[in-house]
């Protein structure tokens, strides 16, 4: 089968479980490349078994040239240590979103160490998406999806499980659509997370530290208790993988005019470091 026969399939498998992002009412059919929901709202699947969920094209910061860094930078294994600890985290055996996927890395990670799941990876950026569409597929593999955080393409309480790393959060349509007992798993850099890129990008200023308190602080004024683990360790880097580094974070932005100097003068090894938290749902949230 080709890609959008096999995005097809997993939507009519699913399809009681996704909404409308136009009138909410439920996608109802799945024919010819097309999903189709009760009150004749249409959308197709792109060549590369992507679907585009979302009312009108957002423009984000993040270009095709940076998230193909990205890619590479996280094909690489860059974040495997901390998917581990989310992965870890998962119920297993339903539904799982990744809300803010970026170019499908962490998607296709998550789903390949947990076959038994099914993988929903969203993300407002279109040029992510196409990345994340990319490859050769034989199989049923991860759907991903241009969708908006704040109107997400689920029916209520349809999510067995959502990771949420290093992306904006909408918690009210996180409560909506997670499942009773379901668990949100967000994770946020800690202080010292890209901290020998930073001290070369930001030798002083405000800029020179990272405080993740806002995030945070939000996260658990919305929530109350959430459950916290920190993963920190090196992360080893070639001269590839530092460009790599550099270009994929919005971080080095203001650093153009110093880019030459700063990757010939490179780094050997990287800090990660993350918080990851967890809540499960009750009936009361």
């Amino acid at each position: 089968m080709n890609k959008i026969e096999l995005a097809s399939q997993f939507v009519a498998a699913h399809q009681g479980q996704f909404r409308c992002p136009v009138c909410h009412g439920q996608l109802d059919l799945v024919k010819n490349g097309t999903v189709r929901c009760v009150n004749d709202h249409t959308f197709d699947f792109s060549k590369k078994g992507t679907l585009f969920l979302i009312n009108a094209p957002v423009k984000t910061e993040y270009t095709d040239e940076m998230l193909r860094y990205r890619n590479q930078m996280l094909t690489a294994g860059f974040f495997e240590p901390m998917l581990r600890a989310v992965s870890a985290h998962l119920r297993h055996g339903g539904l799982v979103l990744d809300a803010g996927c970026g170019e499908g890395t962490t998607t296709k990670w998550l789903a390949e160490q947990n076959q038994n799941d099914t993988y929903v990876g969203l993300d407002i950026s279109k040029p992510a998406i196409n990345i994340a569409g990319s490859g050769t597929v034989s199989s049923l593999k991860p759907l991903f999806m241009v969708g908006d955080l704040a109107q997400l393409p689920f029916g209520d309480e349809q999510v067995t499980d959502i990771v949420n790393i290093l992306s904006p959060a909408n918690y009210q349509e996180f409560d909506r659509v997670l499942q009773s007992g379901g668990r949100l798993i967000k994770v946020i850099p800690n202080r010292h997370y890209l901290q020998e890129l930073r001290a070369l990008v930001y030798p002083e200023g405000e800029h020179a530290t990272y405080d993740n308190a806002p995030v945070k602080e939000h996260f658990l004024a919305h929530y109350g208790q959430v459950d916290f683990t920190d993963i920190h360790y090196e992360f080893k880097l070639t001269p590839a993988l530092f460009k790599a580094l550099f270009e994929m974070t919005p971080l080095t932005w203001q650093a153009a005019e110093r880019k030459e100097a700063i990757l010939n003068q490179g780094l050997d090894h990287i800090t990660a470091d993350f918080e990851v938290g967890v809540v499960t749902k009750t009936t009361t949230l």
